[in-house]
């Protein structure tokens, strides 16, 4: 399964290209919060999950070895009915190169004497932390929709693990499931991060409407911490032991698969 620094890295390749799937985008932030949400509630991921839910449950996927998530079953279930209901202002996903310039001037106010003083643009100030019924509603969307990419990621992933694990005569095993897991850690910190969602008031009161299930005020903050330490500690760099199972062709081109078809079945459906 792809983890979440190859999530966060998918979302910045899509939200980085000018398509129709980016403009319908109001809150960058609950789209890419969106993008780790059906991993929350497993309980692997962020830390004090008292109530589990199962993978089966979270991901639209049977118990399998290697599951591939009805990403159309929960798009006609979940973001069909709610895609076009919602107009509300737009929120741009923070950098942590932003976040981290903000906690300086705070902690070493002696190296910024004779810089300009940060402005933010109060109207966006303004959109992150909406209560209005519009706002909430458009963030809502967005994670769903968010929730939606993740699902279509691990299905794409998972189905050409599958493919590639048939085609050298392979079978799922403990053996294959950890070298495999070992690569996708390695394919994933080579990924350059930026984004970090934030834990908005905005983000706060859509993840208490998301559909599937409510997500509540402390497991946003949680999911926040989990999500911005995994952009803050990723390397970026393309310098990884020998791949175990898989191969770098493999990852590129899966990459660019999900990237690819994320927007694309966006405009199809939507």
């Amino acid at each position: 399964m792809p983890s979440w620094n190859i999530h966060i890295a998918q979302t910045q390749e899509v939200l980085a290209r000018n398509c129709s799937l980016t403009r319908a985008v109001h809150d960058q932030n609950a789209f890419l919060f969106g993008n780790v949400v059906p991993d929350i509630r497993v309980g692997y991921m962020v830390p004090g999950i008292a109530d589990p839910i199962p993978y089966r449950i979270t991901h639209f996927a049977k118990p399998e070895p290697i599951p591939k998530p009805r990403e159309d079953e929960f798009w006609h279930t979940f973001v069909a009915p709610v895609l076009h209901g919602a107009d509300g202002s737009r929120v741009a996903a923070l950098s942590i190169e932003d976040e981290r310039e903000r906690i300086n001037r705070i902690h070493y106010p002696v190296r910024y004497e004779n810089e300009p003083a940060l402005i933010q643009d109060p109207q966006e100030v303004a959109a992150a932390n909406s209560t209005a019924e519009t706002d909430i509603e458009a963030s809502r969307v967005d994670l769903t929709l968010g929730t939606w990419a993740h699902l279509l990621a691990d299905n794409i992933w998972n189905t050409r693990v599958n493919e590639y694990l048939e085609a050298h005569g392979g079978r799922p095993s403990d053996s294959f499931r950890i070298k495999k897991q070992s690569d996708f850690d390695w394919f994933g910190r080579s990924r350059p991060l930026r984004l970090i969602p934030v834990a908005s008031v905005r983000l706060i009161g859509a993840a208490a409407r998301f559909a599937q299930y409510p997500i509540d005020r402390d497991l946003v903050i949680a999911t926040v911490g989990v999500a911005h330490e995994t952009v803050r500690v990723n390397e970026g760099t393309d310098q990884h032991p020998p791949y175990q199972l898989l191969t770098d062709e493999f990852f590129a081109q899966t990459f660019a698969e999900v990237v690819k078809q994320t927007i694309s079945l966006f405009e199809e459906r939507a």
